[in-house]
C-alpha cells in the first residue's frame, strides 16, 4: 500500500521591505476595514504548471521571487505591518508599519500528484490544506494581527503552487491581487512592478455619517467577538471543484433572462440589467437552492460584495489599497428559484440589488451589520472574487496560472468566482461540498446547461 502524499517544509524565513527603504506609518482603519477586523484571512493556492527540479528551483528562482517580493513590498508595505489598536483610542485601529517589519515566506516540497490536485474535478480538500500559509495568531490586540503569509510548493518535475492568506482587515480582492501581480511582474521582470503602485491616502474615504462607530458597535456587541458570525467547520469527507459557465452559455443566459424579463415588464413587472455579473450569480444561485433541496416558501438567501471604488463621491483610485466593498443582499422562495422561470427570476432580484447600489452606493448601510447578522444563521450562499480580478493573469515568468483556488470558502461557505482560464467571457465558479452535494450540484449545473444549449 503507498503511502499518503508528504509535504516537506525546506524552509521558514522573514522577508522586508528593503532596509530604510519604508518610514514608518500607521493607517487607520476606515469603515469599509473595520468590520472584516476578525474576519479570518481570504486564502488563495495559484497552480502553476512548471517542471523544475526542486534544486534547480532553489537554485535558480527562489532567490527571485524573494528580492521581487521584497520590492513589491516596499509599495505594498501595509501588508508586512500589523493591525493593532491605535494608541490611546478603545474603538481606533491601524495599521501600523515599522522598519524591519515583514512577511512569513515558506518554501515545501509535495509528493502529490500536480496535475490531479490541480485540476477542476471534485477532490479532497484535504489534499489542499498543505499549501495554504497560516497567519500567526496574537495572543491580545497589543501584539498586533500579522496581516500576510506566503508559501510556495514544489511538486518536483511537475509544477508550482503560490499559497496566500491574507487579512481581509487589510485590504480587499482588488487590492491583494494588485500586490500579487505587482510581486509577480516583478519576479519575471526584474526591475519591474509592472501595475501602477497602490493608494494609501486613506482621507480619500470620508465618513459623514459615522459609520463606522456604527459598524465598530455591531462588532463589539456580537458576543463572540473575536470570531466571525460565519466559521463553518470543514465537512467530512469535503471536496473541492469548479464549474465553468463558457461564453456562449453566457450569452444564452442573457438572451433567456431578458426575454422573461420583457413580459414581466409588460406586465408591470421589474426590469432587468442584464450583466455578466447578473446572470452568472442567477444562475449559480439557483443550482444551489436546488442542490440544498430547499422548496416551497422556505426563504433561499443570496449576498455579495460590489466595489464601491468608482461608485464613491469623489470616486477613489482603482489602486487604492484598502477595503472598498459593499454588500448587498438578495432573499426570495425558494419556489421562485426551483422554478420553470427560476433563473430570470433570481436575475431581475440581482439586477435590482445591483440597481439599487448604483444609486445609492451607501444608501442604507448603517443597517448592513444587523442585516448580515441575520442572514448569517439562514445558509446564506455568498460570493469570493470576482472575474474582474484577473487572478489568471497573475504570471511569475512561468505562465499563467493552470488553476486558482480559493479555499477559504470552506469557512464561509461561500461560492469563489473568477474569470475563466480557458474560454474568453466564461465564468468559472467553485465550491466546497460534501462529495454527494457536489455531485448533485454537477448535476443541476450540466442539465441547466444542456436546456441553454437547446435554445
Amino acid at each position: 500500500m503507498s503511502s499518503p502524499p508528504e509535504l516537506k517544509v525546506l524552509e521558514r524565513c522573514q522577508v522586508s521591505p528593503p532596509p530604510g527603504a519604508v518610514a514608518e506609518s500607521a493607517l487607520p482603519l476606515t469603515f469599509f476595514d473595520i468590520g472584516w477586523l476578525y474576519a479570518g484571512s481570504v486564502e488563495r493556492v495559484f497552480f502553476y504548471a512548471f517542471p523544475v527540479s526542486t534544486s534547480q528551483f532553489i537554485d535558480s528562482v527562489v532567490p527571485s521571487l524573494k528580492s521581487s517580493l521584497s520590492l513589491a513590498l516596499q509599495h505594498f508595505y501595509p501588508l508586512a505591518g500589523k493591525i493593532r489598536r491605535s494608541p490611546g483610542s478603545v474603538d481606533k485601529y491601524e495599521i501600523h508599519y515599522a522598519d524591519g517589519d515583514s512577511v512569513s515566506f515558506t518554501l515545501a516540497e509535495h509528493d502529490d500528484d500536480f496535475d490531479d490536485v490541480s485540476g477542476s474535478h471534485p477532490r479532497e480538500l484535504i489534499r489542499l490544506l498543505p499549501l495554504v500559509p497560516q497567519l500567526p495568531q496574537p495572543d491580545d490586540d497589543n501584539q498586533g494581527m500579522r496581516l500576510l503569509a506566503l508559501q510556495v510548493t514544489v511538486f518536483p518535475g511537475r509544477g508550482i503552487a503560490v499559497g496566500v492568506a491574507v487579512h481581509h482587515a487589510a485590504c480587499d480582492g482588488s487590492s491583494s491581487v494588485r500586490f500579487l501581480s505587482s510581486w509577480a511582474s516583478a519576479c519575471a521582470r526584474p526591475g519591474q512592478l509592472g501595475p501602477a503602485p497602490p493608494v494609501l491616502d486613506r482621507s480619500l474615504i470620508s465618513d459623514p455619517t459615522g459609520l463606522y462607530s456604527i459598524f465598530f458597535k455591531s462588532l463589539a456587541a456580537n458576543e463572540q467577538v473575536t470570531k466571525p458570525l460565519i466559521n463553518l467547520a470543514v465537512p467530512p469527507g469535503a471536496v473541492i471543484g469548479s464549474f465553468t459557465l463558457k461564453g456562449d452559455h453566457i450569452r444564452r443566459l442573457k438572451e433567456l433572462a431578458s426575454s422573461k424579463a420583457k413580459a414581466k415588464a409588460e406586465e408591470g413587472g421589474a426590469s432587468l440589467r442584464c450583466s455578466t455579473t447578473v446572470v452568472t450569480y442567477a444562475y449559480a444561485w439557483v443550482c444551489v437552492v436546488k442542490t440544498r433541496a430547499f422548496a416551497g416558501d422556505r426563504i433561499a438567501h443570496f449576498g455579495f460584495v460590489t466595489d464601491c471604488r468608482e461608485r464613491l463621491w469623489p470616486p477613489v483610485p482603482a489602486t487604492y489599497f484598502g477595503n472598498c466593498l459593499v454588500a448587498c443582499f438578495v432573499e426570495m422562495k425558494a419556489g421562485e428559484l426551483t422554478g420553470e422561470d427560476g433563473v430570470a427570476a433570481a436575475a431581475i432580484a440581482i439586477s435590482k440589488a445591483i440597481q439599487g447600489f448604483i444609486d445609492g452606493p451607501l444608501e442604507g448601510a448603517a443597517e448592513l451589520p444587523e442585516k448580515y447578522k441575520s442572514v448569517a444563521s439562514q445558509q446564506p450562499l455568498s460570493v469570493a472574487g470576482s472575474p474582474k480580478l484577473r487572478v489568471y493573469e497573475v504570471d511569475f515568468g512561468w505562465g499563467k496560472p493552470k488553476k486558482v483556488e480559493v479555499i477559504s470558502i470552506v469557512r464561509t461557505g461561500a461560492m469563489s468566482v473568477a474569470e475563466s482560464r480557458e474560454d474568453e467571457g466564461g465564468v468559472e465558479f467553485g465550491f466546497v461540498l460534501p462529495k454527494l452535494d457536489m455531485e448533485k450540484l454537477k448535476a443541476h449545473f450540466s442539465s441547466g446547461l444542456k436546456l441553454l444549449e437547446c435554445i
